[in-house]
């Protein structure tokens, strides 16, 4: 679990950011990639695979844009802490592999993708995007729960509880999906 960040710290993380983007764009001129050759970086980290270190940097600025939104929105300590991670943790594996490539370590960098690979990686892709709606959801019944009559909040306690299952389903369901990818990278 990550400590929550406020407002200010984020112009520092978009200062560093910016630097990294630069970094990566040099990169991007001195490497080619193709479509079955593509950067290691866990399953989770990206919404979708990229040629370019450029286009793992945009990825990245969106999930600051994103956590700036939640923040300013204050939408619970739930989001913005997974919000946080996801930035924190795109951040160090970008930063590691232009750190590496800095060191003239690129060998080991690139992985290459079966298409059994690929079909796992992309449902994983599609349920780390419906657990992250799923915590929104949450997010917004308890927000409505807070500022519901007394009539009212059995029904928002009801569909947060349904939610929460649903998540916890959606969860293990992601957890065996990483297990197979696991075992896919390890063949």
């Amino acid at each position: 679990m990550v400590q929550p960040v406020d407002l200010k710290h984020l112009a520092a993380l978009d200062k560093q950011l910016k630097a990294l983007h630069l970094r990566c764009q040099e990169w991007d001129r001195k490497i080619t990639l193709t479509e079955n050759k593509s950067f290691k970086f866990e399953v989770h980290l990206f919404k979708q695979s990229s040629l370019t270190l450029t286009g793992y940097s945009e990825q990245l600025s969106n999930t600051l844009t994103h956590l700036r939104y939640v923040i300013s929105n204050n939408m619970g300590e739930t989001i913005i802490n997974y919000e946080c991670e996801q930035f924190l943790n795109q951040f160090s594996a970008l930063l590691n592999i232009v750190n590496q490539l800095d060191a003239g370590k690129a060998e080991g960098l690139y992985k290459r993708y079966s298409t059994q690979q690929e079909k796992v990686y992309q449902q994983l892709q599609r349920q780390y995007q419906y657990e992250k709606r799923l915590l929104t959801m949450i997010d917004e019944e308890n927000t409505l729960y807070e500022a519901a009559t007394l009539t009212h909040k059995e029904i928002h306690r009801s569909r947060v509880n349904v939610l929460k299952e649903r998540y916890q389903k959606c969860n293990e369901f992601t957890q065996s999906l990483e297990f197979k990818m696991d075992a896919l990278d390890n063949d």
